[in-house]
């Protein structure tokens, strides 16, 4: 704080009391005293001599005339003047410095994750955050404002809100102010320099109330930006009537490691086998040693010692067995400036989960496919007739597209639904043709490059009866045999038609059914099927969940089965914590937008046709810093803005020393006073 030279001091007053009316009752009280004086007062009976009471008459007769001068009273001096001096105190007289204020105040705050930083380390430990002593001098600074003067306050991280639009009311500063809190995200003052550029240069200013300006013409306006300046710089963005100035808050020395990156994948030889990859770097100016714990599910699997020098960087690679797909958390074990960075998640997505209805009279080695314990963990499968397909239900199913997969086995659907399907020893519609007559085939060619097939070992296959089939333009030819195609894939839109020339079971003129291949009899059956659920139904296998930042905005794919969903966090203590439940349209797309704090998220949803109705895991995703600029913590000492170089000032804050409490501490002992001489008087 700086001191005010006695040169440039000024008296000014800021009236406590707005309105006519307060103002006339307070005017009010001094003459009320006065008319108490006035007053007569109820008389005793006490017998006293003759002459005394004609000389006390006429003394009354003079008090109580209006047209008489007072008596000389102490006591009345007394009242008028406490009651004088807390009228003053009500127009809180201060005195101030001159300022070279451009008359608007346009104030930038950080609230962005590097901000929750000390401000200065101390003997004693760490002092305030950096947020704390940005929001203190802003409002000091608000304090200090002028009558004349207006301002407007403006939050910023990745992104900006404006907390309050030019104003000349302090207690709407104050307010706007103290709803400001310091986020998880990181840094970006390019959107709040746009709102700023929008609300002070020549364009129309908000205002929705008598006490908002606005401003049609060019005004200057002071920029006031409190940071550490850790922010992409923005060299190029024109300031126009804007003028920056840069308040460094922080300290330039400081101690931190920060986790910048952190995976889990699964092994490529062993599905089980996770691998897991970290990235630890030392942001901060002297080295620092610290132990690193790896937890699955919340407990601990592995640790390490980090020893890094500063600014230098260690990778971290870790392998743990897990068969299903699980959460992972990696912890520095260290007390630094920044403990957000301190922790990193991860996690395996589960299986998707798929809709399949199984249009058939009656497959057995179909119906154990769909239902192995793998197939199970991705797929919930209906199974219908073929008269289902004339229905007027099946008619609005096939329209909404809420199956993943439609199997149709030895039918033909009245039209093609809008999905994916998967038709068996026929032709799904007139766009297909059969090329050859029913007859034993052999194969010839497969194509093991392609997402159905891969793993399989099909030439073994006796298929009695089967056709060669041929597709519309754009058809994949995906198995060959002696008799041309019989298995193929053809677009449709935005859709996949996958088609079979041969079935799997028939029935013999007696309705007995008989096997008419020895596939279903193969590993590469069950092993095919399971191709078709993540390939063609799309039920991805457990993956990497992704990562996202602290508020992004999340968008996420719900498989068409599930229809409520609730999001749940796990966060530095492994402890899950419910936010928000959804309930999912018919697209299966949600936007999660609760992502402010770092943690494992999942969304839980209930499926009562694999498992009874219990809740199970349908999505995962992990929200993490990993942001190399706002770990490194040293306050910079100037910011490029508009096209120039804008250093960190040291100016202080111009102070108002007001003297309302001494004014009211005056009037109290001038009361007191009166007091204790009516007292003696009555005594």
């Amino acid at each position: 704080m700086t001191t005010i030279p006695s040169h440039l001091a000024a008296l000014s007053w800021i009236p406590a009391l707005t309105g006519v009316w307060p103002w006339v009752v307070l005017a009010a009280v001094p003459v009320g005293i006065i008319l108490m004086y006035f007053l007569k007062l109820r008389r005793e009976s006490v017998e006293v001599p003759s002459t005394y009471l004609w000389s006390r008459t006429i003394e009354d007769l003079h008090v109580n005339s209006l047209l008489q001068r007072l008596r000389n009273s102490i006591l009345l001096l007394l009242q008028l003047l406490a009651v004088l001096l807390a009228a003053v105190a009500l127009f809180r007289p201060g005195i101030r410095g001159e300022t070279s204020s451009l008359g608007r105040i346009v104030f930038l705050l950080d609230t962005s994750a590097s901000m929750q930083a000390p401000a200065v380390e101390t003997p004693e430990g760490p002092s305030q955050s950096r947020f704390e002593q940005a929001r203190d001098r802003i409002g000091e600074r608000i304090e200090a404002m002028q009558d004349h003067e207006s301002a407007m306050l403006i939050t910023f991280s990745d992104r900006a809100e404006v907390m309050q639009a030019f104003t000349s009311d302090r207690a709407r500063l104050r307010d706007a102010l103290s709803r400001c809190t310091v986020t998880n995200r990181p840094t970006d003052i390019l959107a709040a320099l746009r709102a700023a550029d929008g609300l002070a240069n020549p364009r129309r200013v908000s205002a929705t109330d008598d006490d908002d300006e606005s401003a049609a013409e060019a005004m200057p306006a002071e920029l006031q930006i409190y940071s550490d300046g850790h922010f992409p710089n923005a060299a190029d963005f024109p300031l126009g009537n804007l003028k920056p100035v840069y308040h460094a808050v922080g300290s330039p020395q400081t101690q931190n490691l920060a986790i910048t990156s952190f995976s889990a994948t699964r092994g490529l030889q062993d599905a089980t086998d996770v691998e897991v990859f970290a990235t630890v770097v030392n942001t901060g100016d002297q080295p620092l040693d610290t132990d690193a714990s790896l937890l699955l599910e919340g407990r601990l699997v592995d640790a390490t010692e980090i020893s890094l020098a500063p600014g230098e960087q260690t990778g971290l690679s870790f392998t743990v067995e897990a068969p299903e797909a699980v959460r992972l958390r990696f912890t520095l074990d260290i007390q630094d400036d920044l403990t957000l960075d301190n922790t990193a998640y991860a996690a395996l997505t589960p299986s998707g989960l798929v809709s399949v209805l199984v249009v058939t009279t009656g497959n057995r080695p179909l119906e154990l496919a769909l239902t192995t314990e793998k197939a199970k963990r991705i797929a919930s499968c209906e199974f219908v007739s073929p008269d289902y397909l004339t229905t007027e239900t099946f008619r609005k199913r096939a329209a909404t597209g809420n199956d993943d997969l439609m199997i149709f086995d030895r039918c033909q659907p009245p039209n093609l639904p809008a999905t994916n399907t998967f038709t068996i020893g026929d032709l799904p519609s007139d766009d297909w043709q059969w090329t050859t007559p029913a007859s034993s085939l052999t194969l010839i060619d497969i194509d093991r490059s392609h997402p159905l097939l891969r793993y399989l070992e099909m030439y073994s296959l006796l298929v009695f009866s089967g056709r060669g089939i041929e597709g519309p333009e754009g058809t994949t030819t995906l198995v060959e045999s002696d008799l041309g195609t019989v298995m193929a894939m053809a677009p449709r839109g935005g859709y996949r038609d996958l088609v079979l020339g041969f079935a799997l079971v028939t029935e013999d003129s007696s309705g007995t059914t008989q096997a008419n291949t020895n596939w279903y009899a193969e590993r590469s059956w069950p092993v095919f099927l399971l191709n078709v659920l993540r390939n063609l139904a799309g039920a991805a296998a457990s993956s990497a969940a992704p990562s996202y930042r602290p508020g992004e905005t999340v968008p996420v794919r719900i498989e068409s089965v599930i229809r409520e969903v609730a999001l749940i966090r796990s966060g530095a203590e492994d402890q899950d914590t419910p936010l928000e439940e959804f309930s999912v349209g018919e697209g299966g797309n949600l936007e999660v937008v609760q992502t402010s704090l770092p943690g494992n998220y999942q969304l839980v949803g209930a499926d009562g046709s694999r498992t009874g109705g219990q809740e199970h895991v349908v999505d995962r995703f992990a929200i993490n810093l990993f942001d190399s600029q706002e770990s490194h913590l040293s306050t910079k000492s100037d910011v490029e803005l508009g096209f120039a170089n804008v250093s960190a000032t040291s100016a202080g804050i111009e102070s108002r020393h007001e003297y309302w409490r001494l004014l009211l501490m005056l009037a109290l002992a001038v009361l007191l006073g009166e007091w204790w001489l009516y007292s003696r008087r009555v005594n």
